[in-house]
C-alpha cells in the first residue's frame, strides 16, 4: 500500500512541477515580448515628436496601455 501511495505522490509532484515550469516560462515569455514591444512603440513615438503615455497594469508580465500624443 505504501509503495502505491509513494507512486501517486511522485506522479502528482511531477505534474505539479511541470505545470509550475510551463506557467513560469509563459509568464517570462509574455513579459519579454511586451517589454520589446514597449521599447519599439516608445522609440517610434519619440521619432515622430510625440509624447508617450504608458500605463503598466501588471509589472510582472508588463501588460500595458500605450498612447502616443502628438502635439
Amino acid at each position: 500500500m505504501t509503495l502505491m501511495k509513494n507512486k501517486h505522490v511522485a506522479g502528482i509532484s511531477i505534474i505539479f512541477a511541470t505545470i509550475l515550469l510551463v506557467s513560469s516560462l509563459l509568464t517570462f515569455s509574455a513579459s519579454a515580448f511586451n517589454n520589446k514591444e514597449i521599447e519599439l512603440l516608445t522609440t517610434k513615438c519619440y521619432e515622430t515628436n510625440g509624447e508617450v503615455e504608458l500605463i503598466l497594469h501588471n509589472p510582472l508580465t508588463h501588460s500595458y496601455s500605450f498612447s502616443c500624443n502628438k502635439n
